[in-house]
């Protein structure tokens, strides 16, 4: 007679996976590549080697830490203007927040938690709440004339670059006008010279076409009288021979 087997409570009832750790990393990490690095990501490159390459190129480029950029922020500048301020591209500025995000996470909620402290003192000390209050306005207005300053600073300088770039161009463009204004002098002089050498050549046309009038009435005259020689020598040479 066949035995049953005997199932373990522990083993019957449905299945269990059991609340031990795995270290397996289920969040879901969200990349925006650039057109460059995707064409290089379809040439095969791995996506580790793109972002670790555009990690060390972000870093190279953007003067600019987390403490400052969580400065500006907690300031009212938006990401647009934190970019602008730094000179760089919203995508570079996205790029270097993507590597950085734990650490402005982290950074910002110790300033949250800080933040959060201090208004415990201050209202566990309403004696002082207001010197505080004028104390921290007071480091928040002098940090943002300071940026301001920075800003401004930065904006003089391109504004003075551009200035002497115009004037660069302003002292080309007075170098062609002057060389233009030499050649049209000596454009110039060179015309009155031709003219006068016209108006030479001119008279020397006219005199040469008087000289030339004269030779022919010369020439007529002359003519004439070889005419009447040669008539008078016939005239003399026969009368010689029929009067002998």
């Amino acid at each position: 007679m066949a035995t049953l087997t005997k199932v373990s409570p522990y083993r019957s009832g449905p299945p269990r996976f059991g609340n031990r750790p795995h270290n397996i990393d289920t969040s879901v990490k969200k990349y925006q590549l650039t057109p460059e690095q995707l064409e290089r990501y379809r040439n095969g490159e791995s996506i580790d080697d793109i972002l670790k390459g555009e990690e060390h190129e972000v870093a190279k480029k953007i003067d600019l830490t987390v403490e400052e950029y969580i400065d500006l922020r907690r300031q009212g500048f938006s990401d647009a203007v934190i970019a602008a301020i730094k000179n760089i591209t919203k995508q570079q500025l996205y790029n270097w927040k993507s590597f950085r995000k734990e650490k402005i996470a982290q950074l910002e909620e110790e300033l949250e938690q800080q933040q959060n402290e201090s208004q415990e003192t201050v209202k566990n000390e309403p004696a002082d709440s207001e010197t505080i209050t004028e104390d921290a306005g007071e480091d928040a207005g002098i940090e943002r004339l300071k940026r301001e300053a920075i800003h401004a600073r930065k904006l003089l300088a391109e504004k003075e670059q551009e200035c002497e770039r115009l004037r660069q161009e302003v002292e080309h463009y007075k170098e062609l006008f002057e060389t233009a204004m030499e050649d049209k002098e000596r454009l110039h002089k060179e015309t009155i010279i031709l003219e006068n050498e016209i108006q030479r050549l001119k008279e020397l046309v006219n005199e040469l076409r008087e000289r030339k009038d004269q030779s022919e009435e010369n020439w007529a005259d002359a003519t004439r009288e070889l005419r009447a020689l040669r008539l008078y020598a016939l005239q003399k040479l026969q009368k010689d021979v029929y009067d002998e």
